[in-house]
C-alpha cells in the first residue's frame, strides 16, 4: 500500500496535534492552588483543572482610591467569579482612561501593571476578592487592611474586603484601601 504525499502530511499533522493536546493535558496536572504560575500564585482553579485565577505576589498599593471622583456610576456592578476584568474595563472606560493616560485609581494601577512579562492584570470582582481572601495564607503578603474589589456598589461607593477577618463592606470610592492585582489563565 503506497500512501500519497497528501495522506502522509495529513497523518503527520494529526500526530502533531495529538501530541500537543497530550502535552497540554499533562501540564494541566501541575496547576494547583498555591503554586507559582504565569506571573503569580494560583488561588483558584475551575472545575476543568485547566483555568483559574492568579494573584500578584505582592500588593500594588497599600493606599489607593477606587476612583478619583465620586457620584459617577461606572457600570462595574458584576460580583461573580470571572467578571473582574469586565468590571475593570468598565471603570477605565467610565473614567475616560485610554492607553498611555492614567489616574491614580485602583483600576488604572492594575491595568498598567506588567509583572513577569504579563500585562493582563485586573482588579478582582467582589466574588474573586472573596476567593483570594480564602487563600490569603497560601498566596501571602497581605496587610491587615481593606482591599478594593472592582465591583461598584453605587455612584458613591464600591465593595472592599477586610482581610484580617473577611467581611465585605462598601466604602466611599475616594477612600484609600490596598489593591492586589489578579489575572486569569
Amino acid at each position: 500500500m503506497i500512501l500519497s504525499l497528501k495522506k502522509i502530511i495529513f497523518i503527520a499533522f494529526c500526530l502533531m496535534i495529538f501530541s500537543c493536546k497530550k502535552e497540554n493535558i499533562s501540564s494541566g496536572s501541575d496547576i494547583a492552588v498555591g503554586k507559582s504560575y504565569a506571573g503569580g500564585i494560583i488561588f483558584y482553579v475551575d472545575g476543568t483543572g485547566l483555568h483559574g485565577l492568579i494573584a500578584a505576589t505582592s500588593d500594588q498599593s497599600t493606599s489607593t482610591k477606587w476612583s478619583e471622583g465620586n457620584n459617577v456610576e461606572t457600570g462595574a456592578s458584576e460580583v461573580a467569579v470571572g467578571l473582574g476584568q469586565q468590571n475593570t474595563n468598565a471603570i477605565l472606560t467610565s473614567a475616560n482612561i485610554s492607553e498611555g493616560c492614567s489616574c491614580n485609581c485602583a483600576a488604572s494601577v492594575v491595568d498598567q501593571l506588567v509583572l513577569s512579562g504579563y500585562s493582563d492584570w485586573f482588579l478582582p470582582s467582589k466574588g474573586e476578592l472573596n476567593l483570594l481572601y480564602q487563600q490569603k495564607d497560601i498566596v501571602g503578603g497581605f496587610t491587615n487592611n481593606y482591599y478594593w474589589s472592582s465591583t461598584e456598589h453605587d455612584s458613591l461607593s464600591a465593595w472592599n474586603q477586610y482581610f484580617p477577618f473577611g467581611p465585605q463592606y462598601y466604602a466611599n470610592k475616594d477612600s484609600n484601601a490596598c489593591i492586589r492585582a489578579i489575572r486569569a489563565f
